[in-house]
């Protein structure tokens, strides 16, 4: 369904951007762009002639980083200047209630400098289901905190980013802080996940194809949702998810280069020595849990690798520096020690 949100901007699932219904009512409402904000673009094959198209990366989970690598800026940028040059918009992800929402938030924050509550509640008048995900909220409180900006300069002055980084594992888009930014840092509380960033077991692991040994993925991509809730599941700084809540069904991660995903679904088979490894479901599919702890949960998108076609290996810290992981230093290390280290991989 594509809903009006306002004058020239529209916000659909992917099914009315692709199927002959949805490509009749794109030319009624003249429509001249299409956003999507998906794991994969629309395919060749369903383009209009005359649309123009444009494709940002983006997953619905609590660790997408859409304010890294002006992901968020890139898709308001588009949107603007669609709208300024007299086009009509329509912003779209799998199903219109997460991503699209947060991208046409951030837009509507820049434009009339509102927060994010009042923009999603203005977009869900138009429609209802229209729902981003906690982590999206968060990141754009933000944004907005950043005067509705997220270039690396402006981001290298947050320590609320660096916070949200530390808690989702994701790798800051950033500047180098300047000492004046770590003395700051250095009074402000971190939550749970951040602090276990800072000062848990720096080891890191990596997960290889157990019949050929490659190198396919690691820790940091595997996504974990609670038993009987969602991968996006909101958790406060007081409210840490434990250990026995966690669905333990073999590894659901985000979606690598190496793999081949160019159906809606298919086989996840080893790029070096043709394993299969597993599959995925873009439109995702029911978690089942492990033996004795049913899930039953709705897991989008579904990349699912078996635990028994790869092994688990402990990495340490020269290697994870190598593999570009967030390498975390331990406390009491000196900043002698840490030049040190510095020199040692260069």
């Amino acid at each position: 369904m594509i809903d009006k949100i306002m004058e020239g901007l529209y916000i659909s699932d992917a099914a009315s951007v692709i199927s002959g219904r949805g490509k009749q009512q794109i030319k009624e409402l003249n429509i001249t762009h299409i956003l999507t904000t998906s794991g994969m673009p629309i395919p060749k094959p369903s383009k209009m002639s005359n649309v123009q198209y444009k494709f940002v990366f983006m997953m619905d989970t609590v660790s997408q980083d859409i304010l890294g690598a002006n992901l968020l800026e890139i898709a308001i940028g588009f949107i603007d200047n669609a709208i300024k040059s007299g086009g009509r918009i329509i912003v779209h992800c799998e199903v219109g209630v997460s991503r699209s929402v947060a991208v046409v938030a951030g837009y509507l924050m820049k434009k009339f400098e509102w927060n994010p509550s009042k923009a999603i509640l203005y977009i869900q008048k138009s429609r209802p289901i229209a729902c981003p995900n906690s982590s999206f909220v968060r990141q754009l409180s933000i944004f907005r905190e950043l005067g509705y900006k997220a270039d690396p300069e402006s981001l290298s002055h947050s320590a609320h980013y660096r916070h949200f980084c530390g808690d989702t594992g994701n790798i800051p888009h950033m500047q180098v802080q300047t000492p004046k930014d770590k003395d700051q840092d250095e009074h402000r509380t971190l939550g749970p996940h951040s602090r276990a960033a800072l000062f848990g077991d720096s080891r890191h692991k990596r997960y290889k194809c157990r019949r050929c040994r490659t190198d396919i993925f690691y820790d940091i991509h595997i996504l974990k949702h609670s038993l009987g809730g969602s991968m996006d599941d909101e958790r406060n700084d007081s409210d840490e998810l434990q250990d026995t809540q966690v669905c333990g069904f073999d590894y659901l991660i985000t979606p690598m280069k190496w793999m081949t995903c160019e159906e809606y679904q298919g086989k996840i088979l080893c790029s070096k020595c043709g394993e299969k490894l597993g599959q995925y479901i873009w439109g995702g599919r029911e978690c089942q849990g492990e033996d004795g702890k049913f899930c039953g949960r709705h897991v989008t998108p579904w990349v699912h690798i078996q635990k028994s076609k790869v092994d688990e290996c402990v990495m340490n810290q020269l290697a994870a520096r190598l593999a570009h992981l967030p390498v975390i230093v331990p406390p009491g290390k000196t900043e002698e020690m840490e030049e040190t280290e510095r020199i040692v991989m260069q």
